[in-house]
């Protein structure tokens, strides 16, 4: 478990080159376009939907463009959330923390974490989709994606800037069993090779899921 100010003070610290790298790059990943238009489409018309860790608004921003405009953007970092909000004024961003979020219990229709996990262990992962639960409607759908292995990558480098930071790789079945402990159904779950000098070459797994339909969450 790495403490929350280390993943706050790496993001502020970075927040303007990040934003750089990332500000398209949903567009040269096939798949991810594909499922981020998918998402949209089936959940357009059913209210409020949250992009947790959403960064400097990218995928926001994608998921917006395509139809979801109904959308809040959440991140940890206070200065990643005015990159977000400079570049994305049309959009509502926030900051907020995916551990403790602020929202009341049934708050979104949907959500998605887009690499959002990537900087816990799976206590904290577990966590995480707690809290994503309780703020989402029943029978909200919910797409997750991380880096898929074993290891944890250590980083004091970002785009020459000084860093100190832990990327964790998942097991995705380890990641579905949480996901189904937490009060979710998987919808589908898939991975992928990492395309070719576009992205940091790690496996990819997204997992499509929705909560359960309860009386008492």
């Amino acid at each position: 478990m790495q403490p929350e100010e280390r993943v706050i003070k790496c993001y502020n610290t970075t927040a303007a080159n990040y934003a750089i790298k990332q500000v398209d790059e949903i567009y040269k990943t096939r798949l991810d376009s594909f499922l981020l238009k998918d998402f949209s489409s089936a959940n357009l018309s059913k209210g409020l939907c949250a992009d947790f860790g959403c960064g400097p608004g990218a995928t926001t921003k994608f998921l917006y463009d395509n139809g979801l405009s109904n959308i809040v953007g959440v991140d940890i970092s206070p200065e990643i959330i005015k990159v977000a909000i400079k570049l994305f004024p049309e959009i509502r961003f926030e900051t907020g923390n995916l551990l403790n979020l602020m929202y009341r219990d049934n708050s979104f229709a949907s959500a998605i974490a887009y690499y959002s996990i990537v900087h816990f262990d799976y206590e904290q992962v577990k966590t995480a989709l707690n809290e994503v639960n309780r703020v989402l409607q029943n029978n909200g759908q919910f797409l997750l994606s991380f880096h898929v292995g074993n290891q944890i990558v250590h980083f004091d480098k970002a785009e020459n800037v000084d860093i100190d930071i832990d990327l964790y790789y998942f097991q995705t079945d380890k990641i579905i069993q949480l996901l189904k402990d937490t009060g979710f159904e998987i919808i589908e779950a898939i991975e992928r090779l990492p395309y070719k000098n576009i992205e940091f070459k790690s496996i990819r797994g997204y997992i499509w899921a929705e909560k359960k339909e309860t009386t008492n969450r």
